[in-house]
This record gives structure tokens, C-alpha cells and sequence, in this order.
């Protein structure tokens, strides 16, 4: 086993220039779109005019996380290759299917009735503010859960190359965020996670070549890991246990219910779908353009960095478990540090790029979330100016809840944690919000039975899984399946909207 790499000034100082260039960057940014965020609308849509690479690298920006630049590596260095299912082989059977069936309906809907957030879509789409409510609360609660692992993801990489306490990472990360999503809006975000997309992509390509070139290739890889553990190598783990977050390792149950977590989990991101309400109408070139940006980033690298973590425990066995809170989510960013300082500033800024892109899409997402489809729904005479206010201290106050969160009780491994909400966020709004777009039929009545079913069902069923009485890839079925079937069965049970403009709209996008 190698020795640990400690923290050097060096690489601190690199990493802390790489991490300034690219705020430098997204501050400016923001100060360029200022004048275009001063109405309401535009602070969270921008002027819907943005282009399909710059859309396309914010999609895969805001879908990669830090679930992807940090997460995956985490979890194969835990449990070996049978992580791999859970840490990222299915990726592009979720970001793929989002970009070919919703980019564009979205994006033209959104555009056709002039709304501004995700819940505001399904409110025109059912004639039902009751529905946007609803949405924009269930979006709220499960994206503040997922918020919460990319404000660790950010904070971890301060740790690695500065080795400062977990209050002063976290308090460095959050300052960031708040700064750069009061000057820019949604214009401001959108460019700064296009920008970021391409780094995250290049920063997770570069250390997972250099983790395999370090362990001697595939081979050398996998004699290092049997001789520590030979079930390191194995694609399932029946040696851990079949409930709680270990289900996805060690049963069918579990594994296969990964592909059905990134499938749905893309269209069901909130952040990724409000990634097309400011994209303009595209060609079909652009069209092409957003597709192959999408999966240049979002699928080429990703799977490298399960890789990466597997190189890291062959490298330091489970050393990396014994150091709290951050334990083997340090698996990539001690990986990047022996590779020197180039390589570790490069990993650095785009982990902190993967973990800011993100969690600034969901801050900004429930600020608006909050003051569109909660406040604005329930008291629509409020002026659009007291609306950009309340938006912009949101997003303070927003914040500082998954910061104390993380503070007080981080979470042991990131993409687990981060994976409950996604659960839910995917198993709810692959039906409410693709099932929108696609089936006339789909009635007010289906969409808020599937959603507070949803809720309810991740809610409790994540408690069970935190209590090891029920699997993670149990609770994905229970809650896809559940979903499904009330949003279906309800809706032919009712009266669907029946609002002609809507109608219209299906018809025109049908004859498109």
C-alpha cells in the first residue's frame, strides 16, 4: 500500500488559481447578463435564446454533479466493481433519452405559453395551479436533499489540497454560490454551467487515464484488488447485505434497478429539464449540436471515474475510510494529487465546477420554485419587482440549509445519499413531466395523486432504507411502479383538462 498524499502548498495554491480563474470567469459572466436579469421573468429564464452547445454542456453540467466527478469513485473504492451498476454504467440511457424525447417538447412549450419554471409548465399543461404547487413543493423537499451532496462534493475538494476544517470548506463554498446566482439569474447560471460542463468533462477524462496508467492497466488493476479483497472483483456482491443502500451491490433487485434510476432521473431533475426553458426553438442541426454535447461530456468520461475509484482502493486499501466525514468520496481528489499539480488543479476546479454547477441550478430552482409556483400562486397581485427580491434572499436563505445539514450530519457516502432523492425526483417527474408532453389523457387529478404518492413513498421508504429494513433498489420499484400506476389508472378515471390551447399545441407539435 502507498502512503496517503498530504496536502502541499503548491497544489493548494494551483487548485485555489484554478478554482479563482473559473469564478473570475462566471463572475464575469454575470456582471455581462446583469442588465438582462432586472424583470422577474428574465432573472429566471433569461430571453430563451441560448444555444444548443451552451445548453447542451449545461445539461450534462447539471446531470454529472457531484455524484459523477466525486460520488462514483467513492463508491467503487467501497465495494469493488459491482458498484459500477451504481456509480454511473447506465449514464447515457439517462441523459440521452431526456435530450432526444423532452429537450425539445420542453423547450417549445415552455416558450409557446411563456412560463418560467418547471412547475409553471405543468400548471398550463393541466390548467391547475393546485398541480404547480404541489410540484413546486415536491421539487423543493427532494432537490434540498440532493443539494446537500454536491455542497459536500465542493467542500471535499477544499479538504484534499488544503486540509482546512469541514465549517470553513463548507463556508468557502456556499459564499461562491450565493455570489454568483444574485448577479447573473438564469442567464448568469446557464452560461457559467456551459463553461463548466466542458471543464467537468475534461477534469474526470484526465484522472481516470492517469488512475489507470498508475495501477499498470485492467489486469495489474484487478490483481491489486483480489489481493486484498477477491470480492472486490466480483459484478455482484451477495457477501453484503440485500437491504439498505448495499441492496444495489449485492441483488438483481438492486442492480437492475439502477437502470431505471438513471433513466428516469434525468427527465426527472427539475435543474437538468429548466436547463431548455431559456433554449432557443432549434434546427435540426442544432438539434444534432446538442446531442453530440450532451454526450461528448455526459458520456464519453464518465466511465472512467468508476475506474478512478477502483485504482484508489487498489492503491490505499480502505484507508480512506477512516477519515471523517469525508471518508471515500476522497478517492478522486487523492487520486488527481499524485498525479502533480497540473493534474490535481484541473480535477479540483472541475469537481468544484460539477458540484457548483449543480447546486447553484437547485438553489436557483427552489428560490424561483418558491416565490413562482408557491407565492406568486397563492397571491398572484404581488409585484414582479417584490417577486425578484424575494427570489434573490432565497437564494441566501436557501442555502444556508443544506450548509448547516452538511455540517451537522454529512453524509457517510455521497452518492447514496444523493441517490434517495433522485429516486424520487425520477421515479415522480419521468411521468408527470415526459408523460405530460407525450399523453393528451394525463388529467390534474393523475399528476397530483403520482406526486403526493411519490413524496410519501420516498420520504418514509428512505427512512427504512437509512434503517436497513428495506432495500434502495426495493424503494426505486416501489416508487416508479407506484407513480405509474396512480398517474395512469387516475387519470382515465377523470376529466382531462380540455383546455384548447393546449390542444392547439399538441396538434402544431405534432404537424412539426
Amino acid at each position: 500500500m502507498q502512503p496517503l498524499p498530504e496536502p502541499s502548498l503548491s497544489s493548494a495554491l494551483w487548485s485555489i488559481a484554478g478554482i479563482a480563474l473559473l469564478l473570475l470567469i462566471c463572475g464575469y459572466i454575470g456582471f455581462v447578463v446583469k442588465n438582462k436579469a432586472t424583470t422577474f421573468e428574465n432573472y429566471l429564464v433569461g430571453e430563451r435564446n441560448i444555444g444548443p452547445v451552451i445548453t447542451g454542456s449545461a445539461v450534462a453540467a447539471g446531470y454529472l454533479s457531484g455524484w459523477a466527478a466525486l460520488g462514483m469513485m467513492g463508491v467503487t473504492y467501497t465495494v469493488g466493481w459491482s458498484g459500477m451498476w451504481f456509480a454511473g454504467i447506465w449514464t447515457i440511457f439517462g441523459i440521452v433519452p431526456c435530450v432526444l424525447f423532452v429537450a425539445r417538447k420542453f423547450s417549445n412549450f415552455s416558450q409557446h405559453f411563456q412560463v418560467q419554471t418547471v412547475a409553471d409548465v405543468l400548471r398550463v399543461r393541466f390548467n391547475s395551479k393546485a398541480v404547480q404547487v404541489t410540484a413546486g413543493l415536491v421539487m423543493i423537499v427532494l432537490m434540498l436533499i440532493y443539494s446537500i451532496g454536491q455542497l459536500k462534493a465542493a467542500a471535499t475538494c477544499w479538504y484534499a489540497v488544503t486540509g482546512l476544517s469541514p465549517f470553513l470548506c463548507l463556508s468557502l463554498s456556499i459564499v461562491v454560490v450565493i455570489i454568483y446566482m444574485l448577479i447573473g439569474g438564469y442567464t448568469g447560471t446557464q452560461w457559467a454551467m456551459g463553461i463548466q460542463g466542458f471543464l467537468v468533462g475534461a477534469a474526470c477524462l484526465a484522472v481516470g487515464l492517469w488512475a489507470l496508467y498508475l495501477v499498470g492497466g485492467p489486469a495489474n488493476l484487478n490483481e491489486l484488488l483480489a489481493v486484498q479483497d477477491a470480492n472486490l472483483l466480483a459484478l455482484k456482491r451477495p457477501d453484503l447485505p440485500a437491504v439498505g443502500n448495499t441492496q444495489v451491490f449485492s441483488s438483481m433487485v438492486g442492480i437492475t434497478s439502477t437502470f431505471f434510476l438513471f433513466f428516469t432521473m434525468a427527465t426527472g431533475f427539475p435543474h437538468v429539464t429548466a436547463r431548455f426553458l431559456g433554449m432557443r426553438r432549434l434546427t435540426k442541426k442544432d438539434y444534432m449540436k446538442l446531442m453530440l454535447t450532451v454526450f461528448f461530456i455526459a458520456g464519453v468520461p464518465i466511465f472512467l471515474n468508476a475506474i478512478t475509484g477502483l485504482s484508489a482502493r487498489a492503491i490505499w486499501g480502505d484507508e480512506l475510510l477512516r477519515i471523517q466525514p469525508w471518508e471515500a468520496d476522497l478517492a478522486a481528489p487523492f487520486m488527481a494529487m499524485t498525479g502533480g499539480a497540473s493534474l490535481t488543479t484541473l480535477y479540483i476546479t472541475g469537481l468544484f465546477a460539477a458540484a457548483l454547477s449543480s447546486l447553484a441550478a437547485m438553489i436557483l430552482g427552489i428560490a424561483g420554485s418558491i416565490t413562482r409556483d408557491v407565492v406568486q400562486s397563492i397571491k398572484p397581485d404581488l409585484s414582479p419587482s417584490f417577486l425578484l427580491l424575494l427570489t434573490r434572499i432565497l437564494v441566501v436563505v436557501v442555502t444556508l440549509i443544506p450548509f448547516y445539514w452538511t455540517l451537522v450530519a454529512p453524509p457517510p457516502l455521497l452518492a447514496a445519499w444523493m441517490a434517495q432523492a433522485a429516486i424520487g425526483l425520477g421515479g415522480i417527474f419521468i411521468w408527470v413531466i415526459a408523460g405530460s408532453l407525450y399523453w393528451k389523457r394525463a388529467t390534474a387529478a393523475g399528476a397530483m395523486s403520482c406526486m403526493i404518492y411519490g413524496i410519501a413513498a420516498v420520504l418514509v421508504g428512505s427512512l427504512l432504507v437509512s434503517n436497513q429494513t428495506l432495500g434502495m433498489g426495493t424503494l426505486m420499484y416501489i416508487v416508479l411502479v407506484g407513480c405509474g400506476v396512480l398517474y395512469v389508472g387516475v387519470s382515465l378515471l377523470t376529466k382531462p383538462p380540455g383546455r384548447e390551447q393546449v390542444e392547439q399545441f399538441f396538434a402544431a407539435d405534432k404537424a412539426r
